[in-house]
């Protein structure tokens, strides 16, 4: 859904950083790394309530805190359950937001 061709994909999964004297720790849900060197972060949200801009701050804050090579991009992805606002619609922040039921058809 994210539009990415299997061939292309590196890596995938959960991704963890530890904290250490020189880096921040953080947790990504879950992050696809391409061979053009391009990180997806993407941000898993189950809420009964439309996800608000929050996620927004809290992606920035885990991509910030990431140590990324060189030469990488990141492309931030928001999946989610029963819908987002229109705020983080507007924002604009996210290469896309997907709706997780869409996963399962």
């Amino acid at each position: 859904m994210i539009g990415i061709p299997a061939e292309e994909i590196v890596r995938d999964g959960p991704f963890f950083q530890s904290q250490t004297v020189r880096q921040s720790g953080c947790q990504i849900d879950y992050m696809i790394q391409t061979r053009f060197n391009t990180l997806y972060v993407c941000e898993v949200k189950f809420s009964k309530k439309p996800i608000g801009p929050r996620v927004i701050e809290e992606v920035e804050e885990k991509t910030k805190r990431l140590k990324i090579p060189k030469r990488f991009s990141i492309r931030p992805v928001l999946i989610h359950v029963n819908g987002v606002e229109d705020s983080v619609l507007d924002h604009e922040y996210f290469d896309k937001i997907i709706d997780f039921s869409q996963l399962l058809e």
